[in-house]
């Protein structure tokens, strides 16, 4: 007797580090979740709630809906993306790809596959309630025209590039694997794609490391409108993980940094409107239950995927700016 498809939704999970496995505890616990099937290659203890199946070769065999989990290197992920998206929904860790030739093979792939399966970026400030009550405020005008954003990706942690993977990745881009987070909220506080972008680097705090890479970008997007957004990642900072934010509109002002979030009305720095800092940050799997939320609708997913499409590509563009060393105009 054969069995019967089920409602719930198989989990596939590549990568069981420090955030694949908030992934899998997530999924545990989730009572839309059948079966979970892990691919790692290292020995893995506790087994008994899920599956070892190293090359996914079970878990593309179920007949069920399927939502593969992807946590491994950033090398990997477009790979799994191209070989996985037309027979599953995908949750893919920042970035999906490295290269517009990458991404044109999977603009192409959800193409042909009519946009089928939900194909979503883990960028957990998506799920901050503080900057999307402030990306609601400025969409509807309160915080009239928005003419700079300004993101800094402080990462403080200078021995994940000295000593980790990301060192002995040759093609590893900071750009691509942090201040990504904030290119996407310039974008949705915008609500605009912007034009072109002109990047530059140095090389200070690694350059004595096998770290080869660029270890500060700054890259400067312009927009239709004639508005700028500035975005650094700045990963060799001696600095507390953190995000800077500043919103300069022209009835008000929003900034985030180490004295936490303050808002201005007026042009008097003593009447900032202060809100607790906690408040901006979600956890590592913040954004896995706005994926069970979309799956729900059971829609179309076009235009969720064309926003981390769209998204891609402007930080792939801010990535060949500095390799070509001039402004160029972003190509979607």
């Amino acid at each position: 007797m054969k069995d019967k498809v089920s409602n719930k939704f198989d989990v596939g999970i590549v990568g069981l580090g420090s955030t694949g496995k908030k992934h899998l505890q997530f999924y545990l616990k989730n009572k839309q979740v059948k079966k979970i099937f892990v691919s790692e290659k290292k020995k893995l203890k506790n087994t008994s709630t899920y599956l070892i199946d190293r090359n996914l070769f079970d878990f593309k065999k179920t007949k069920n809906k399927k939502l593969l989990s992807i946590s491994s290197y950033d090398n990997s992920h477009s790979n799994l993306i191209i070989k996985n998206y037309n027979r599953s929904n995908i949750f893919v860790e920042k970035p999906m790809c490295r290269s517009l030739k990458d991404l044109n093979s999977i603009k192409k792939l959800v193409k042909k596959n009519k946009y089928k399966n939900l194909l979503y970026s883990n960028l957990v400030l998506r799920s901050s309630k503080i900057l999307n009550s402030i990306i609601k405020q400025v969409q509807t005008g309160k915080f009239g025209k928005i003419y700079y954003f300004e993101g800094d990706y402080l990462y403080g942690r200078i021995n994940k590039l000295r000593y980790g993977w990301r060192g002995k990745d040759k093609k590893y881009s900071v750009g691509l694997g942090g201040g990504i987070h904030l290119i996407d909220l310039m974008i949705s506080f915008f609500n605009e794609l912007p034009i072109s972008v002109y990047s530059n680097s140095n090389k200070f705090t690694t350059k004595n490391s096998f770290f080869k890479n660029q270890d500060f970008i700054q890259s400067n997007f312009f927009f239709n409108n004639g508005a700028i957004g500035k975005i650094t990642s700045n990963f060799g900072c001696v600095h507390k993980h953190q995000h800077v934010l500043k919103i300069y509109g022209t009835k008000k002002t929003f900034i985030y940094d180490d004295m936490g979030i303050r808002v201005f009305k007026n042009y008097d720095p003593s009447r900032g409107k202060i809100i607790k800092f906690d408040k901006l940050y979600p956890g590592k799997d913040a954004l896995l239950p706005t994926i069970f939320s979309l799956l729900k609708k059971r829609k179309n997913y076009k235009k969720q995927i064309d926003k981390e499409l769209n998204l891609m590509t402007a930080a792939i563009y801010a990535d060949i700016s500095l390799k070509q060393k001039k402004k160029i105009n972003i190509n979607y």
